[in-house]
């Protein structure tokens, strides 16, 4: 029996949130700017203030919305062969996204991040099983052309592993850049097979800049699945009730599922979120708290109220460094946004709040996240598993299970997950190879995946994408 779905609001906390929102989003509205998108939603029946750029949804606009869109929708990897469908009830992991800063193997010291960064990034998530999906880990420094530093980190990943990617960028120019790199890259139909999911946020408190409405616009054109993963902060820019910050997030999410399916009915989307709250002693937004994690077992209730597809946030820590508050700020927020359901969970290779990446972080991050799908899966229990006649033939004098052909049979099955760096064995051998905590043995592997090819790559392809980036102009 696979571990039921862990819950913090029941059935009619949802409905309160969900008419909470819809009355907000009816009398209060969001306000869009973006004339083009303002006069599309008003051309569509929308009561629309053009002089204050808000728009009022209504309670049809919003269920038809969500009567419109996909309950589940398939992912392909860069050759188009099928990686995983988002929706069929299994949770998916994610590398990444969007930091600024590295951790230097080598040094230990944390400094801006390079291309090279995302190069060997990459060629490792290639090679952990639990990573599903590759968000752009940084936004590499070492470009020449900073406003386009997501085109590099994008060419980076596309270059270095098949995975799906993940990405997302507040303009509309550089979001269509990567979707003509996408297509370019991808090895089948873009508009009909999803390799990259774009990730858009409204901000918060209940608007819409003109660069991430309009790249909703490019999306629904071109097809590409889309993320609308607001980040209010609570006691900031939402209420400092949790229920007030779910409500906030859910009013701006449904915002995006509206003019997308009115944009492109039935376009795959997901219900996002990567919510923060707030220590009022430092001012700081936190994506590590208790708190940020239990919200995220909420969100899951409310995608699957709403039949949509599901993304959070995880593993999150706000510290910087690796240690105890790490590993279960880490911990924590892995499991629970699993065992709640969330379909796709990024973040891997993250903490400090975000912004900060390491190679070793990620290794680290795989391994929890491996433990928690293990959790998930939980027990099975059957005839054979149980082992009742060969329990009842080695009886109680003494005999061992070590050399039977159900130990063997069982041994590499999915009743165990491999330890990857966990320390574990006698002090004294422990002791003799090194005395190595996990940071320590992840270090190691990073050192050892240098040495790791990039999977072959069409050549025509690989052109493509570089003459992209080479002729962008922001």
């Amino acid at each position: 029996m696979k571990l039921g779905h862990l819950e913090v609001l029941s059935e009619a906390e949802i409905r309160e949130i969900h008419e909470a929102t819809v009355d907000i989003l009816a009398t209060c509205g969001v306000k869009i700017y973006s004339g083009k998108v303002v006069d599309f939603l008003g051309e569509k029946g929308l009561p629309v203030d053009a002089g204050k750029q808000t728009v009022l949804l209504s309670r049809d606009a919003v269920e038809n919305a969500l009567e419109s869109i996909p309950r589940r929708f398939e992912v392909f990897d860069r050759e188009g062969e099928p990686c995983f469908t988002l929706g069929d009830g299994e949770s998916r992991f994610a590398a990444g996204h969007n930091a600024v800063n590295w951790v230097d193997s080598e040094s230990g010291e944390t400094r801006y991040s390079t291309v090279a960064d995302v190069e060997l990034f990459a060629r490792i998530c290639q090679q952990l099983a639990c990573i599903d999906m590759i968000g752009i880990p940084v936004m590499p420094q070492d470009v020449p052309l900073p406003k386009a530093t997501l085109l590099y980190g994008v060419r980076a990943v596309i270059e270095n592993s098949t995975k799906p990617i993940f990405f997302s960028y507040e303009s509309a120019k550089v979001n269509d850049a990567v979707i003509d790199m996408l297509a370019a890259a991808f090895a089948g139909d873009l508009e009909k097979r999803c390799y990259g999911i774009s990730q858009l946020s409204p901000t918060s408190p209940l608007y819409w800049e003109s660069g991430a409405v309009e790249a909703l616009l490019d999306n629904a054109e071109r097809g590409i699945p889309t993320a609308i993963l607001p980040e209010p902060n609570a006691g900031v820019t939402a209420p400092y009730t949790l229920a007030g910050l779910l409500t906030m997030n859910n009013a701006e999410c449904l915002s995006g599922f509206v003019i997308l399916q009115l944009l492109k009915p039935r376009l795959p989307v997901m219900y996002a979120n990567s919510w923060t709250t707030t220590d009022m002693l430092s001012g700081a937004a936190l994506v590590g708290s208790i708190e940020s994690t239990v919200c995220r077992i909420a969100g899951a209730q409310l995608a699957r109220h709403y039949g949509v597809p599901s993304h959070t946030t995880a593993p999150n820590s706000d510290n910087h460094a690796h240690d105890e508050q790490s590993a279960w700020e880490k911990t924590l927020s892995a499991f629970c946004a699993a065992g709640a359901g969330n379909d796709l969970i990024v973040n891997c290779g993250m903490f400090a709040a975000g912004l900060t990446c390491s190679h070793e972080q990620l290794i680290m991050d795989e391994a929890m996240c491996a433990f928690a799908r293990r959790i998930t899966e939980g027990l099975d229990v059957s005839e054979e598993t149980i082992a009742r006649d060969l329990i009842k033939s080695i009886g109680p004098d003494g005999g061992t299970y070590l050399t039977t052909d159900h130990t063997l049979k069982w041994l590499r099955s999915k009743e165990y997950v491999d330890r990857r760096i966990s320390v574990s064995g006698p002090y004294a051998a422990w002791k003799q190879t090194g005395a190595k905590d996990s940071y320590q043995l992840a270090r190691d592997r990073v050192r050892k995946s240098r040495e790791l090819e990039a999977p072959p790559f069409d050549e025509k392809r690989r052109a493509g994408i570089r003459e992209i980036v080479s002729q962008f102009r922001p």
